[in-house]
């Protein structure tokens, strides 16, 4: 069973003495999307009409973002949602009631794994930024790139069932650094699709040994104007696709034994990098910002849905910047 999620205001700051700006400080959050359309995608986790009801699907989820943006474990998380007025505020939590605990936070994100949720989420929360024409779709460019993620069990040794501890989903990842000396993670890979702006349109994570152009058809949103990717991606195939599709080539090119890059693609390269690097964007975030830069989860799955929480929480937070810039344009508001 599902509790509601919406409680009238009054149960969270009721009085002149409890108001202050930073308990508005997610106000454009809060007012960026249509969160009765996220909770819909989410009422498939707890379908059953019978037992003991549930904390709405939206505290839970809005909670699992606040984690994000924080750099929060569910542990620290559940303390601040007992303590923090701004978090019980955003997450219709009652003053002096019941939080969720870690573990009932680490059961929804669960839930959220095993019905691979997190990619339908990105997709309904994009589409009403597009709405919104906060994402311009017309027109727009796709940046794909790919980053390593270090795996929350990556060293050597045996545990006590006598099996390796390393994540053995996870893969290594060996790249030439800017010196031309090897560097080797054991991990995962984050691959994205971005547009000029920074937004999130696609995501795929790996093992840390798939190669980043293993990822590129998957990364492809079909109608952008031009893929923007580094020499990883760099191919006759890739040419073709992009040509098929009608996509402008802006990949950049790698020389090969016997055969240098010419003078020419060096320089369309250089042209191409200043736009290309609008897709390490993300990962600035994820690492910088949100303390990702290696795995709290172990397995494919898990972290396929934590980086997806990522991916949305960047968005999200990308949309409430842009709407308190910007405002909505009027076309947004037709009907």
């Amino acid at each position: 069973m599902q509790k509601p999620f919406s409680t009238q205001p009054d149960l969270f700051v009721s009085t002149a003495d409890l108001e202050h700006p930073i308990l508005h400080s997610l106000d454009d959050t809060e007012a960026l999307l249509e969160w009765s359309e996220i909770e819909k995608l989410l009422s498939s986790i707890y379908s059953s009409n019978i037992g003991r009801p549930s904390y709405p699907l939206l505290t839970l989820f809005r909670s699992l973002l606040l984690g994000v943006w924080y750099q929060l474990s569910d542990v620290q998380l559940a303390q601040c949602l007992y303590r923090d007025l701004l978090f019980r505020k955003f997450c219709r939590l009652e003053l002096g009631g019941d939080v969720p605990e870690a573990s009932t936070l680490g059961r929804f994100r669960t839930r959220l794994v095993e019905h691979d949720l997190w990619d339908q989420l990105l997709g309904e929360i994009n589409r009403q930024l597009e709405v919104k024409n906060i994402i311009m779709k017309e027109g727009r460019i796709n940046i794909i790139d790919a980053t390593p993620i270090e795996a929350a069990q990556s060293g050597p040794g045996n545990g006590k069932d006598g099996k390796p501890k390393k994540d053995r989903q996870a893969g290594w990842h060996v790249k030439n650094d800017s010196r031309g000396n090897k560097k080797s993670t054991y991990g995962f890979s984050v691959h994205t699709g971005v547009d000029e702006d920074g937004f999130i349109h696609r995501q795929s994570i790996t093992p840390g040994n798939v190669h980043d152009s293993q990822e590129r058809d998957t990364l492809l949103l079909g109608d952008e104007t031009a893929l923007y990717a580094d020499a990883a991606y760099s191919s006759e195939e890739t040419r073709d696709t992009l040509k098929c599709f009608g996509i402008d080539d802006q990949v950049q090119r790698k020389g090969y034994r016997g055969h240098p890059i010419s003078q020419a693609d060096k320089d369309r390269n250089a042209r191409i990098a200043v736009t290309r690097a609008g897709g390490e964007r993300p990962f600035a975030t994820y690492k910088r910002h949100y303390g990702m830069a290696r795995t709290r989860f172990m397995g494919l799955a898990k972290n396929a849905t934590v980086y997806g929480l990522a991916a949305m929480a960047a968005n999200i937070r990308k949309g409430a910047k842009f709407l308190t810039l910007y405002g909505l344009p009027e076309e947004s508001y037709a009907g």
